[in-house]
């Protein structure tokens, strides 16, 4: 058979046309992701009530003080905040009259608030004190945030909701930062020589599906995938674990950059 033979023949099954198909279709997502350029900051939150609760303030009994004032309850907020985008961010964007500032819950005071990573020391984030600054919101500025830029802040506050939110204005984007949600603690990294976990994770059902494909295509199919019931339960089946574990994936994955991470986010 000459290769003009076979090619024809490979032109004339119609699991190729599909492969081709989901191949372009791919590519073309690979490809738009890899060009973008967005404008776009971004945060994730976490928090505990490290004395007293959401709903009830410290007993009576217990009397806890700061700096010489006594607090009902003591809250602990660590945000992430980050270009999520690909375009640099300057902080000379800032509008002055509707600064950057952190937020927590209008029943709180922030006791103190500090950074405890910066991806860069050249992006120069701050916190600023001004006459006009609410109890319960904290200032700051940068010089500027490139793409995945950013920092870890924690703050120790008195208010019941233990979701802080950043507010302000800045130019160019008037949708400010993406609330993200709440981030999921990471576990331990415990690097074992050897073994290349994380790696395997992702290659093995990436493997077992590339099987399984040219099994169905080139290989011979047992009794329970050639029959039409049968094999549409086995492949439904197959359809829901390969799902599940695509959004275990996702829900679990690291929202912010890597730079970032640090070992009190664990």
């Amino acid at each position: 058979m000459s290769w003009i033979d076979y090619a024809q023949s490979l032109l004339d099954k119609s699991w190729l046309g599909t492969l081709l198909g989901i191949a372009g279709i791919v590519f073309g997502v690979l490809t738009y992701l890899w060009t973008r350029k967005r404008t776009s900051l971004a945060y994730v939150h976490l928090g505990e009530h490290l004395l007293g609760s959401a709903s009830d303030a410290l007993p009576q009994q217990i009397v806890v003080q700061y700096n010489g004032i006594s607090i009902p309850r003591l809250t602990k907020s660590i945000v992430i905040l980050w270009n999520n985008g690909e375009n640099t961010v300057n902080g000379e964007d800032i509008v002055a009259k509707d600064p950057l500032r952190f937020h927590v819950g209008d029943d709180g005071q922030i006791l103190s608030i500090l950074i405890l990573k910066s991806s860069r020391a050249v992006n120069d984030f701050s916190f600023l004190s001004t006459p006009s600054a609410k109890a319960n919101e904290e200032v700051f500025t940068f010089n500027f945030l490139d793409a995945n830029d950013g920092v870890v802040v924690e703050i120790l506050h008195t208010s019941t909701d233990r979701k802080p939110r950043i507010k302000g204005t800045l130019k160019g984007l008037p949708q400010g930062f993406r609330n993200l949600g709440q981030f999921i603690r990471p576990k331990p990294q415990k690097s074992k020589p050897g073994k290349l976990q994380p790696l395997g994770s992702i290659l093995l059902p990436i493997g077992v599906a590339l099987t399984g494909f040219l099994t169905a295509v080139y290989g011979p199919r047992p009794w329970f995938l050639a029959n039409s019931d049968t094999g549409l339960l086995v492949y439904s089946f197959l359809g829901v674990v390969v799902g599940m574990w695509l959004n275990n994936r996702f829900w679990t994955r690291r929202k912010y950059p890597k730079s970032l991470h640090t070992e009190a986010l664990e």
